[in-house]
């Protein structure tokens, strides 16, 4: 692709739904991108930072793919200051398991303050 960036975006209301929505554009963008081996992993990266910001911020959100050289980058904007903290679950703890998750399937992660919120954001390489 040398180096060209190709991106798109999902702006979504906190509701459940946005993580089934940021599902389906990222299986459909890799898909586009003929990216199917990476398919898995970013679906379930985008499932768990959008859930993340439903639940924890309670905030409009944008979700923003971005393929670049090498990588696959993740972004979930929101417009809550508080940032998230990676805990590892127990073996049998249902909850604290989306950073822990992103955490293994990305190449790097985290988060950054922005003007009225925060990105989240995870790398996949290619």
């Amino acid at each position: 692709m040398s180096g060209a960036v190709t991106e798109t975006t999902l702006r979504a209301a906190p509701q459940t739904e946005a993580v089934e929505y940021a599902r389906r554009l990222a299986a459909r963008t890799m898909r586009t991108w003929a990216l199917m081996e990476r398919e898995e992993l970013v679906t379930a990266i985008v499932a768990e930072l959008v859930a993340n910001a439903v639940r924890h911020a309670g905030t409009a959100l944008e979700l923003r793919l971005q393929r670049g050289a090498g990588r696959i980058r993740v972004e979930v904007r929101d417009r809550a200051s508080q940032m998230p903290r990676l805990t590892v679950p127990g073996p049998l703890d249902e909850s604290h398991r989306g950073l822990f998750i992103v955490d293994r399937f990305s190449t790097a992660w985290g988060a950054e303050p922005v003007t009225g919120g925060k990105v989240v954001w995870a790398e996949v390489a290619l």
